[in-house]
């Protein structure tokens, strides 16, 4: 007997609707992408329960009459393909006629569409696969298309959704990617009847990136252009001191459809290589316009990955292109901002080690004494002295009391510590974090508070997707001592702080926050969720690089660290704490030995 079967037409439209529809944000994303195609200059999305229970997106595009509605939920039915060798000539964001039958097939969903121009419109409805018939309508022109119940007949793809905070951040994340790269685009966003936000048409794409990201940001970006034969690019980009600890704030559009192209990201960390520390990425906006022959969208069921004809063009086009903006913007009086708020800000440069040497060397260097030179010359010229009376000249007498162990900071940033056998550099930043790493996990598991009520509450505005974010994460956050609320419109208040963050102030702490976390973060499970958080607590409370430490301030912190000397060797992140010499390597150094 065949072990083969064919499956049953309802069997194989839910797991096609599995390879395009996997959350609210996608079913908002394709049908955003249908309302552009239409030509529509206004589109507004309404949900409920992030999603869950209703999405509506409503355009004014050229609507469809009713033979176009007896098709629309039809498999592989489409406008915009007429054969395969459209496929590399594509220039729509949809046209694989798959994204509405995928819906239909998972969902309560009907549209409503009227041509410009006509009496009457027409709507159709499909519950979970079932087309109904088509009847007319009253509507207003354009196309509205509603989706209920998604997932209501595949329980297992609804047990994956999270929390509607959560699905919300997603589809912020949508709508945010699609007014960027459609500047002249209406967009609404409403849910349970709260207005997310609200974007009328602007010309200026800086204009957009301000209302999501700041005007401090659109002061500093870095406006770029270059135009070749069959390629045009645009955009903005930060300076360097912008950057962040993902590529989260990276958008890259391709004929208006956001992408992810490994070439383009070798070009953007190529042209900022030598300007950022390690494991830091810039922020940068770009808009590549490209003949549709050159590239191929149709790789991936998300169409967010492409294959351009000629990649090494592509690639050093945008290199050249973002080389001679930061060149520009170089020779320019830039006036830096206000730091903003990043982890690991403090991480060690390559010269620094230069520096600590150089230290050393003036610390316990002879130097001038009278006047009198006696630097080394001097000091071999003479060669009278026995070596106890130059120890007891060149180095202090608190390092020759064996009793008395020397430690101090240099350059504000390193701690140096006698031993026994030896000497320790210490970065001062690496050492606390971890020592309040290991504080902040003790208190976590005596059930410690780790919060301090504030006396007048700071209120924070955040982007709709940061605005989400931070609500998804409302009880991990209130875990660790801070205690967030909603109040108003993409707005929290903050009520409790953690201790430890009592130098920052809310606002800094929150956007630090932001900066580190994805979105993918409120996915991992409550443990992975909370390291995270406590890393960036950690990163964010420990004392700077730069910052000038009192000798008691020294000495507290070498007794944390004999406390918990066993797992000080690394930070959180695994940058090195201590760097040890021994005295036998110095006598080496030395040629003592």
């Amino acid at each position: 007997m065949s072990q083969i079967k064919i499956l049953p037409e309802s069997v194989i439209n839910k797991i096609a609707a599995g390879e395009v529809i996997d959350r609210p944000a996608s079913v908002v994303k394709e049908l955003i992408e249908n309302a552009i195609d239409a030509g529509a200059s206004r589109i507004d999305t309404y949900l409920e329960d992030g999603g869950r229970k209703l999405i509506r997106v409503s355009d004014d595009g050229v609507g469809m009459d009713a033979e176009d509605l007896a098709l629309a939920f039809q498999s592989h039915a489409t406008s915009k393909l007429q054969n395969a060798d459209d496929l590399f000539a594509v220039h729509t964001l949809g046209f694989r006629g798959e994204a509405l039958p995928s819906i239909g097939a998972v969902s309560h969903a009907g549209i409503i569409s009227r041509v410009k121009g006509a009496m009457n419109g027409a709507e159709i409805k499909i519950d979970g696969g079932v087309l109904g018939e088509v009847k007319e309508k009253g509507a207003p022109e354009g196309t509205q298309v509603e989706v209920r119940e998604l997932f209501f007949n595949t329980p297992v793809r609804k047990k994956f959704l999270k929390s509607i905070p959560t699905e919300m951040a997603y589809i912020s994340e949508v709508l945010t990617k699609f007014s960027l790269s459609y500047p002249v685009i209406h967009f609404t966003l409403m849910h349970n009847n709260r207005t997310v936000f609200n974007l009328p048409t602007v010309q200026d794409t800086a204009e957009r990136i301000a209302t999501f990201f700041g005007e401090e940001m659109r002061k500093h970006l870095i406006p770029i252009f270059l135009r070749e034969e069959m390629f045009t690019l645009s955009g903005y980009i930060a300076p360097p001191f912008f950057d962040k600890s993902n590529a989260r704030m990276q958008f890259i559009f391709l004929n208006g459809r956001y992408i992810k192209d490994s070439a383009v990201f070798r070009a953007i960390n190529e042209a900022y290589h030598g300007k950022l520390m390690h494991k830091r990425y810039p922020i940068v906006f770009l808009f590549l316009q490209i003949e549709p022959s050159e590239v191929d969208v149709n790789v991936h069921p998300t169409k967010i990955e492409v294959r351009f004809r000629n990649t090494s063009a592509i690639y050093n086009y945008v290199l050249s292109a973002l080389k001679e903006g930061l060149n520009k913007s170089a020779t320019k009086t830039v006036s830096v901002p206000s730091p903003i708020p990043r982890l690991e800000r403090e991480a060690a440069r390559g010269e620094e080690f230069d520096l600590i040497k150089k230290s050393l060397w003036e610390r316990f260097s002879p130097g001038k004494a009278d006047g009198e030179n006696v630097g080394l010359d001097n000091d071999i010229r003479v060669n009278k002295k026995t070596e106890a009376e130059e120890n007891e000249k060149v180095f202090p007498a608190e390092v020759r009391n064996k009793s008395r162990r020397t430690c101090f900071q240099i350059h504000n940033a390193f701690i140096i510590e006698e031993t026994e056998s030896g000497l320790n550099i210490i970065d001062q930043h690496a050492l606390h974090e971890i020592i309040l790493y290991h504080e902040i996990e003790r208190n976590l598991q005596a059930s410690k508070s780790l919060s301090q009520r504030l006396l007048i509450p700071e209120m924070v505005e955040l982007s709709p997707k940061d605005f989400f974010s931070i609500i998804s994460l409302k009880e991990y956050l209130g875990t660790l001592g801070l205690e967030v609320e909603e109040f108003g419109q993409h707005t929290i208040v903050v009520r409790a702080f953690p201790q430890i963050l009592k130098h920052l102030n809310a606002k800094e702490f929150v956007e630090s926050l932001l900066a580190e976390l994805g979105a993918e973060d409120s996915l991992k499970g409550k443990d992975k969720i909370l390291n995270k958080l406590i890393n960036i607590m950690a990163c964010k409370g420990a004392v700077k690089a730069g910052q000038r430490l009192e000798p008691q301030e020294i000495e507290e912190l070498l007794e944390k660290k004999k406390s918990i000397n066993a797992y000080t060797n690394n930070c959180p992140h695994g940058r090195p704490t201590t760097l040890y010499f021994s005295l036998d390597d110095l006598q080496k150094q030395f040629k003592r030995k």
